[in-house]
């Protein structure tokens, strides 16, 4: 054979090699800020092989292929790229070292702003990889005292006294960051229209209905993502004067990851979100509980334990528990006991909630809180619940392993 045909022959064994690794991506039309989550599928499983994952400017990694899987995700860490479009490539080796496959397709990274590009300098100086098959604490520099949020500070009532003087909140404003920064909570009253109200509880009516997703009509079950159907949900999802004390406290513009739509109290037991709902840095993430509407004694009230969130951070490598896939049992057994424990030493006071419609709890990451009991199965307690990361974090679910999902916002909403 000569060269030419040679090399011809590599070219056609390439271009066939690039149709037998699958990829789905997020449309690069669309910046994707945080961890963007890349799908794989190969005609066949490879044990004991691996997927190459490289782009320009960074080190390739290196993720294990699953024995018995022919398709599969891997999930990049966009800030250690700059901001805008780049070609990301993946090759399939098997278990001898040969490539078997390649693709690779364009995606744009948006990682911007002062909190950014801080936890772009921290992925590289801590050695992080490019391309991981599941997300874990282990990864990140908590320890990194440089990045920690201003209201877990020791100097965080100074901080809203300057802002406070400066013109660049209001007093009420001040009064609510003072109160996260000491009670871990902070309550908006009155902060959504009652036409609002009306019109998502409308919604949710359609819903159960509908029986979306399989709702039992008396159920603690929630209904997840209703914001992705439903117009007032999602109104509600970027209401403006939430976004606003988001932005105060993050100090960049709020990312909103999901809704879980509850029609009777949750009953779910004390827990902290950091290990579900996880930022990186820690503290850029809150949750958002709006009341649709008078919740009443024992239809299974929201708990919380004020000032809670200067508790230490529960990780679930540090519990020794296996990520969860589906059965939380070890988890319970392993986790749970840690949060009983750290209440019940903290002697925290409780507060019982009881909003009225409209009202908004918005809570530090690491705040303790619960879903009290139902003592009268029959009263309802309508609420929307989301989670809030600030952009520039990551978002991530220690406990499953999965990435996080944060929605751009308008401009709009921008930190004072």
């Amino acid at each position: 054979m000569t060269l030419i045909s040679r090399l011809l022959a590599g070219r056609r064994r390439l271009a066939s090699d690039a149709r037998e690794l699958a990829l789905e991506a997020p449309d690069p039309g669309t910046p994707r800020p945080g961890l963007v989550q890349l799908g794989w599928t190969l005609p066949a499983p490879l044990p004991g092989g691996w997927l190459n994952v490289s782009a320009k400017g960074v080190a390739p990694s290196r993720v294990a292929l699953p024995p018995t899987e022919s398709s599969g995700l891997i999930v990049l860490h966009g800030h250690l790229l700059d901001d805008g479009r780049h070609r990301v490539g993946v090759e399939a080796f098997d278990a001898d070292g040969r490539r078997v496959a390649r693709a690779e397709r364009e995606l744009a990274f948006s990682n911007p702003g002062a909190l950014g590009e801080a936890v772009r300098r921290s992925l590289r100086a801590r050695g992080t990889p490019f391309a991981v098959a599941v997300c874990d604490a282990a990864l990140y520099d908590y320890a990194d005292e440089s990045i920690q949020p201003w209201f877990d500070r020791p100097d965080a009532d100074a901080t809203i006294a300057a802002w406070a003087a400066e013109g660049r909140i209001a007093a009420a404003e001040a009064e609510a960051l003072r109160c996260f920064v000491r009670d871990g909570y902070v309550r908006l009253q009155g902060a959504i229209e009652p036409d609002l109200v009306r019109a998502v509880n409308a919604e949710i009516d359609d819903a159960v209905g509908r029986k979306w997703q399989g709702y039992q009509w008396g159920s603690s079950q929630r209904i997840e993502h209703l914001h992705e159907h439903y117009a007032a949900i999602r109104k509600l999802w970027l209401h403006e004067r939430v976004m606003r004390m988001l932005a105060l406290i993050f100090q960049a513009r709020p990312l909103p990851c999901q809704t879980l739509t509850y029609v009777f109290g949750s009953q779910q037991d004390a827990h902290q979100d950091t290990i579900h709902l996880t930022p990186f840095p820690a503290g850029y993430m809150c949750g958002v509980w709006v009341a649709l509407e008078d919740v009443q004694p024992d239809s299974g009230e929201l708990m919380v334990w004020t000032g809670s969130h200067r508790l230490p951070r529960v990780r679930l490598h540090e519990t020794g528990c296996a990520k969860v896939e589906g059965d939380w049992s070890e988890f319970g057994a392993r986790v749970l006991p840690v949060w009983r424990r750290m209440i019940e030493e903290g002697r925290f006071e409780t507060m019982l909630y009881r909003p009225k419609a409209g009202d908004v709890l918005i809570w530090h990451e690491n705040l303790m809180h619960a879903g009290t009991p139902r003592l009268d199965p029959n009263r309802s307690r309508r609420s929307i619940v989301s989670h809030v990361f600030a952009e520039g974090a990551l978002a991530y679910y220690d406990s499953t392993g999965k990435p996080g999902y944060m929605e751009p916002l308008p401009a709009r909403a921008k930190a004072a």
